[in-house]
Order: C-alpha cells, then structure tokens, then sequence
C-alpha cells in the first residue's frame, strides 16, 4: 500500500499535482529543491544501518557513508525509503575478514 502511494505523489510532484506548492516554478522558470529543516537532523537514521545520516546540502540528499548510499529530499521532507535510496559508490565495502586474493 506505502508503494502505491509514494508513486502517486511521486507522480503528482512531477506533473504539478494542481495544488500549491507541488512543483511551483520561480521567476527564473526552474524548481528550487527545498533543503532540510536542520532541527530535523538528529531524529534522522539510515532504516537499514540505525546510523545517523549527513546531510548534504549540495545533492540535497541525506547519505549514509556506511553504506554508500544516499536518500533523496523531496519538497523538505526526507524520502528514507531504502528502495528510494541511490548507491553513491561503485561496490559495497567487503565483509570484514573475507580477503580477497
């Protein structure tokens, strides 16, 4: 059910949604991300990991270094569903005390 219903608003913020706020333009004609309440920032873990997250203001993005992963923020709010994720490095790191040749 949470699936369906992170498509719609996925597909409501990307088409305008008709309702204020949903992907208004500015005077410059580009959608300005909305960054992350800062006071937010200790409540905030990786649901895969339990670690805190970095924000980073550049990509707008919450990472988890750990894991090399980095959730999205989408209008404010912080979209920490792993499937949302995206990798931010090529391979995961190895298990600890598997060695490779």
């Amino acid at each position: 059910m949470l699936r369906g219903a992170a498509s719609v608003l996925r597909r409501a913020a990307s088409s305008g949604g008709g309702g204020q706020g949903w992907g208004q333009r500015r005077d410059s004609g580009s959608v300005r991300p909305q960054p992350l309440e800062p006071s937010l920032l200790p409540f905030l873990v990786c649901p895969l990991s339990k670690r805190p997250l970095r924000y980073d203001e550049a990509t707008n993005e919450l990472v988890n270094e750990e894991l090399g992963i980095a959730y999205p923020i989408i209008d404010g709010i912080p979209n920490t569903v792993p499937e949302a994720a995206r990798m931010t490095r090529k391979k995961p790191p190895a298990p600890e005390g598997s060695e490779q040749p």
